[in-house]
């Protein structure tokens, strides 16, 4: 028989009336609490622990809503200034009316801006509807921005916001180059992985002679061969290449001062000798660099030899010639010759003495300037693509096709100027 004690009862059993007496209350609430269960089991009910967290914890169940997905969009944008742009994307649910934001960062006040906004509803019984914004030019005078697309909250749907969207705007400036192809090419990666930013384009992916410009691939597969440190004969054949005249057949030298003279007053013997002593015949190292062109990704540069000399079926873009300029920038040694005005080398066997001097006109005219290559043939005209670093960032030009005289280097300065200008703008 249960026996249910009274307060004064339970008081004596204690033997106090203070800390006994909250005993004696706990234990008796305890009680009925366990009763009540024991009714609720017995009549059919079952008693979980997640029954009695929906009871405690109600507000957090009726605050519950249906996620919104926005989907459907692009997450990195490139267009000329002078061209249109527009964002666009799908919201699900829209059965109901949605306000749909497109906004802008600003990294100034550290905060989102709205620029657009649109209410929008689904149609049919999708539940889906499609957004487009357009971005005005008025939004657009800096090379880059950040954009997101944000749906508000609605009943029992909840709000929502799209991954960041990356817009470059290029070509902000007309420039008024000679050049027939030109391009700005930051560098994103590593130089060799290929993630890299267009700002600026001209002619960008029309096949062209590239002249001596070509001697970066050369100077790139001499360098992975692991033959830099070997010496080379100069052969008859190489010294026989046009329009050489640097080297005599018989002379030995390191491949170090071979490239020296392939890369700064653009020895066509030079490319021959070295195109030899890596592959043994410069047939076998033209298909060497065939291969190492496909194996980057590139779709409109072919090779006939390794000097550059006009030849049906030797051609690059302007695009792609910029990541190939990219890449060999990655060899400290080649970034090195870049940035050496003059040097003298010597045959190994014979100690003739061969001076070398750069081909670059405008070496050390500016402190970003990190040098590059030269070309200039009757079919390429004049050419030059290079390296500039500026404000951390590491940038490439390439003008194919500029006229002849200073105007491959007028062109050069001008798309330095633009990288000063507009490259590194933001909102």
């Amino acid at each position: 028989m249960n026996r249910i004690l009274t307060d004064r009862q339970s008081e004596h059993i204690s033997g106090r009336t203070g800390a006994g007496a909250v005993r004696v209350c706990l234990l008796r609430s305890a009680s009925v609490m366990l009763i009540c269960i024991m009714l609720l089991i017995t009549f059919g009910y079952s008693v979980s622990p997640a029954a009695w967290a929906v009871r405690t914890d109600n507000t957090a169940s009726a605050s519950a809503k249906t996620p919104t997905v926005i989907s459907g969009y692009k997450t990195s944008i490139r267009k000329m200034y002078k061209q249109d742009v527009t964002i666009s994307a799908e919201i699900y649910p829209a059965s109901v009316k949605r306000k749909v934001k497109l906004q802008r960062y600003n990294s100034t006040e550290q905060k989102w801006e709205t620029i657009r906004k649109e209410y929008v509803k689904s149609e049919d019984s999708s539940g889906k509807v499609s957004v487009t914004f357009s971005v005005d030019r008025e939004y657009r005078q800096k090379a880059n921005s950040r954009w997101r697309i944000k749906v508000n909250a609605k009943g029992k749907y909840a709000k929502a916001v799209s991954s960041d969207i990356i817009l470059t705007t290029t070509n902000l400036n007309g420039l008024g180059l000679s050049a027939r192809s030109a391009v700005i090419y930051r560098i994103d990666g590593n130089g060799r992985d290929g993630r890299g930013t267009y700002l600026y384009t001209k002619g960008s992916n029309v096949e062209r002679a590239q002249a001596s410009t070509t001697k970066l691939m050369t100077a790139i597969l001499v360098m992975e061969s692991g033959k830099i440190g070997n010496s080379t004969t100069i052969s008859k054949h190489a010294a026989a290449t046009p329009w050489s005249g640097t080297f005599r057949a018989g002379d030995t030298y390191t491949n170090n001062d071979l490239m020296y003279a392939l890369l700064m007053p653009s020895a066509n013997d030079a490319a021959t000798a070295l195109a030899e002593g890596v592959a043994g015949s410069e047939e076998k190292f033209v298909q060497m660099m065939n291969d190492k062109a496909v194996s980057m990704g590139f779709k409109h540069t072919h090779f006939r030899n390794p000097h550059g000399l006009d030849a049906s079926g030797h051609y690059t873009t302007a695009k792609e010639l910029a990541k190939l300029t990219a890449y060999a920038y990655t060899y400290p040694q080649i970034s090195t010759i870049w940035n050496t005005k003059y040097r003298r080398i010597y045959s190994t066997n014979t100690g003739r003495r061969v001076n070398l001097w750069t081909t670059n006109a405008i070496f050390g005219y500016d402190k970003h300037f990190r040098g590059g290559k030269t070309g200039t043939t009757g079919d390429a005209a004049c050419c030059f693509t290079g390296v500039y670093r500026y404000k951390g960032h590491l940038y490439v030009t390439t003008v194919l096709g500029s006229s002849y005289g200073f105007s491959r280097w007028a062109d050069t300065k001008k798309l330095h100027s633009y990288i000063k200008k507009y490259a590194s703008t933001s909102y």
